[in-house]
Formats: structure tokens, sequence, C-alpha cells
């Protein structure tokens, strides 16, 4: 196997002597491995060196410094995002499929949110990375919202599915050692049989939901709320 060589032209192997040739999506890869498994705190030059197995001198041949890998960080992350296909002629079938697909991207780059609170990320913004904002702004305009209303329905799709994200789905994809987030109702464990009455009662009815399930749940209240501002 080999990858492009931007510089050339030709292709490098993935592999040199046993270990993977280094480019700077690699290395920046490699870095969001890190970032996912053990938080913002942990990205180091001489973390990802050890993932590499490379020395972190080596690595400074492609990123200059920790910021500049963060920045490479972001722009694989943002190159990854999917482009919205929106048709307002079927407005709500095709804005569900897009949150799906804007769900599985936040879930492909776990810890990005919690890097973004640690860091300031605002640096390395750009007007590509902001394009598929700008795409479901200008869907919604076109619905026939109100700037500020096209505002807010913007915001609220990306809080709903990013902290669904953030908070259910990281629950269930990386849940702390011991956890068991299929068997959790909502009821703490030894908690008297009458107390909580309201939650064992809902819980009872749905808490063996997937988070598939769940999240379709979601996106059928967030359409609802879009639909009260057209």
């Amino acid at each position: 196997m080999s990858t492009p060589d931007a510089a050339s032209g030709r292709r490098r192997p993935e592999f040199r002597k046993g270990r993977p040739t280094l480019t700077r999506d690699r290395i920046a890869r490699a870095a969001l491995e890190i970032l996912a498994e053990s938080g913002p705190g942990e990205v180091t030059m001489r973390a990802v060196g050890a993932r590499l197995r490379v020395s972190p001198r080596a690595l400074y041949n492609y990123v200059s410094d920790r910021r500049d890998l963060l920045g490479e960080m972001v722009a694989v992350c943002q190159g990854d995002r999917p482009r919205p296909r929106l048709d307002a002629g079927r407005w709500q079938e095709s804005l569900r499929a897009y949150c799906r697909e804007l769900r599985a991207w936040y879930r492909a780059h776990p810890g990005m949110l919690a890097l973004a609170r640690a860091e300031d990320l605002t640096p390395f913004a750009s007007p590509e990375m902001s394009r598929a904002d700008d795409e479901l702004v200008g869907f919604l305009l076109g619905l026939g919202m109100s700037p500020r209303d096209a505002y807010r329905a913007w915001s609220v799709v990306v809080l709903q599915v990013a902290g669904f994200a953030e908070v259910w789905d990281a629950w269930h994809d990386r849940p702390p050692v011991g956890a068991d987030p299929a068997g959790w109702t909502g009821v703490p464990p030894g908690a008297a049989a009458t107390t909580l009455p309201h939650l064992r009662l809902v819980t009872a009815e749905s808490a063996r939901e997937s988070p598939d399930e769940l999240f379709e749940s979601v996106l059928t209240m967030l359409i609802a709320g879009v639909r009260d501002l057209l």
C-alpha cells in the first residue's frame, strides 16, 4: 500500500522498515486517536511519536510544534465532515439524513469538542471549514425562515446532534471501565422500590431503546421545531 506524495505526485510506501511513513495527515490522525482514547491533555509530541514508533524529533520534520499539530488535527477532522445534501422539496427527509451523517462524523472524531473547550482552536478556522454550516443556513433561509430563525434552527441542529454524540453516544461507544450502558435504567441501583416512581414508569417502557432509536426520536422533535418556524 502507498500514499500520495503531495510534492512529487508519486506514491510513497505506507510503511518503511516496519514503521509507518510519516505525513502530516498520518501524524494528525495518530494524534486524533490519542485524543479519542485519553483526552486533550495526553496529546503531546512524545505520545504521538510513541504511537507512530518514531522519536518526537522526527515529527518536527512535518509539524513545527504542538500548535501546528492541533491545526492539522482540525484540518483533518473538518476535511472528513460531510457536506449537506439538502433538498427543499423533501426538506424533512433530507434534514434528517444530514443529521445522521453529522452524528456519524462526531462519533468518528471523539474528543474534538473536549479539545475545543481546552484549547483555542479559532485561529485554525477557515471559510472552507465553515462551508457546511453556510450551506445548512442557506437551506433554512430557502425554506422561508427569517435570518434570526435560521440562526436559531442552525444552532439547535448542531447543538442537538453534537450533544447527543458527546453525551449519549460517548457513554455507549466508550463506557467507563466497569460501566454497563445497556443496563442503566436511569434509576440508581439500590434505590427503594417506592422511590422515583415517574422515572421507573418511563424507563420501564423505553430504557432498552438503542442509541439509534433514541436519536431518531430526537430528530422527530427537532424537525417538529423547525416546522414551527416555517
